[in-house]
């Protein structure tokens, strides 16, 4: 995915929890569950903004010894940045991304007026701190899009996620080492897709 680790992570697999936060389960090679053909568990990033997945095994095979990393087989759709403010904040960042300005403008300035006409005892000062903290969400919006770069949701490479699990589990003996036993595919979960 290329995302970092650094916002917490967690795996719910065969009703159990195993997560970034406990020493013990970080030790825990997912080989060692021993999950069949079309079995599914749940990975959980970035524990406040919850992007949850959905991870399948599609094929089991034996590998050669050397062969100590876990093999994508498909997937669909490319990791949304890390940090981008989880599942709504992709979504309004690709709406921007697509509307541009006219995304935001209208429809906040007719919530606001709203707000204002349904307690109109609330002071006038009240409406416009809330103006200006809608402009700040879009402002920190661009800026993250501009430090992304333009995004690309349905763009996937099978060659680059093959290459980021032999960089990731590949050398070292990981925690996670995960040997050809398993090659994985990737489905969203839980959330409306972005």
């Amino acid at each position: 995915m290329g995302w970092s680790g650094a916002l917490g992570y967690s795996f719910q697999i065969h009703g159990q929890e195993f997560n970034s936060f406990r020493r013990r389960s970080r030790a825990t090679p997912l080989r060692d569950f021993r999950l069949h053909r079309r079995e599914k568990f749940r990975y959980t990033y970035d524990l406040l903004a919850l992007w949850e997945w959905e991870v399948r095994v599609l094929d089991i095979q034996d590998g050669a010894p050397e062969d100590r990393h876990p093999l994508c087989l498909a997937g669909r759709g490319a990791a949304p940045p890390e940090g981008c403010g989880g599942p709504r904040g992709y979504r309004l960042m690709l709406k921007r991304q697509r509307e541009g300005a006219r995304v935001s403008d209208p429809a906040a300035e007719a919530a606001v007026q709203w707000l204002a006409a349904t307690h109109p005892e609330r002071p006038a000062r009240t409406w416009d701190v809330l103006r200006e903290t809608v402009q700040e969400g879009w402002k920190s919006i661009d800026r993250r899009s501009d430090e992304y770069g333009p995004l690309e949701p349905h763009r996937f490479s099978l060659s680059e996620a093959n290459q980021r699990l032999a960089t990731r589990f590949g050398g070292g003996g990981c925690a996670h080492d995960v040997p050809r036993a398993a090659a994985l595919g990737q489905r969203g979960w839980g959330r409306r897709a972005p």
